[in-house]
C-alpha cells in the first residue's frame, strides 16, 4: 500500500492509482470486519476454557485480543481518512 500511496502523491491524486487505493481501502474494511468476527469467536472460545487456565494468562490473552482489535480499528480509520482525501481531490 505504501508504494501505491507514493505513486498517488506523484500523480497528484489522479488516474489509475486512485482506483487501486480505493480498492485497497475496501479490502481493509473487509479485513477489519473479519477481524471483528474472529475476535468474537476467540473470546467465546477463551471463555469456554478460561477456568482451566492460569488467571494471569487469561487476562493477558484477553488483552492481546483487545490490542489486535484496536489495531484493526485504527487501520480502518486510516483508510477512511485516506478515502476522504481522495474524494476531495
Amino acid at each position: 500500500m505504501i508504494n501505491e500511496l507514493d505513486e498517488l502523491l506523484e500523480t497528484g491524486f489522479k488516474g489509475r492509482e486512485v482506483t487501486l487505493v480505493a480498492e485497497m481501502i475496501h479490502q481493509l474494511d473487509v479485513i477489519e470486519d473479519d477481524t471483528d468476527s474472529m475476535q468474537i469467536r476467540l473470546r467465546q472460545q477463551l471463555m469456554a476454557i478460561e477456568s482451566k487456565m492460569n488467571p494471569i494468562d487469561v487476562m493477558f490473552l484477553y488483552k492481546i485480543l483487545e490490542w489486535v482489535g484496536g489495531i484493526a480499528d485504527q487501520a480502518q480509520r486510516v483508510g477512511a481518512r485516506l478515502e476522504l482525501m481522495l474524494s476531495r481531490s
